[in-house]
């Protein structure tokens, strides 16, 4: 087996160089919450949108009565499944859909979100709509 079979991106970052092309990923800095030999999924964290989070709760009919996290914005996480949401999160309860990234959680269930409708959940998070996707190799 090859050395680069054994390379895992698990928990890293990845920082576009600055001459890339494709705009997806120009200028990204992308969290790599899985590196399998199946393929990689990330969350671009450095993309907000205009999209805030009190915006994207009243979408999904759940009350968010946080001032501080109203008008947090909700970031471009990728250019795949973009009507789906990403929640990366300190790792606090167990939500459905949970996966565990080094120190932190990422979760795509909404019961992350329906925590923190209801003054729970996790103290500091991110949230995402769609990510980046790689295939094997």
């Amino acid at each position: 087996m090859s050395e680069r079979a054994n390379f895992d991106l698990t928990n890293q970052f990845l920082i576009a160089m600055p001459g890339m092309a494709d705009p997806n990923f120009a200028g990204a800095v992308i969290y790599v919450c899985e590196h399998t030999p199946k393929g990689a999924l990330g969350l671009v964290i450095n993309r907000p949108t205009d999209l805030t989070l009190a915006a994207l709760f009243e979408r999904i009919e759940l009350p968010l009565n946080d001032p501080e996290r109203a008008g947090a914005p909700v970031y471009f996480g990728g250019p795949v499944q973009t009507d789906r949401g990403f929640v990366l999160h300190a790792p606090v309860g167990q939500y459905t859909s949970s996966i565990k990234v080094g120190d932190l959680a990422l979760t795509t269930s909404r019961d992350v979100l329906q925590a923190v409708a209801e003054g729970q959940g996790p103290g500091q998070m991110l949230v995402t709509l769609g990510y980046a996707g790689w295939g094997a190799g």
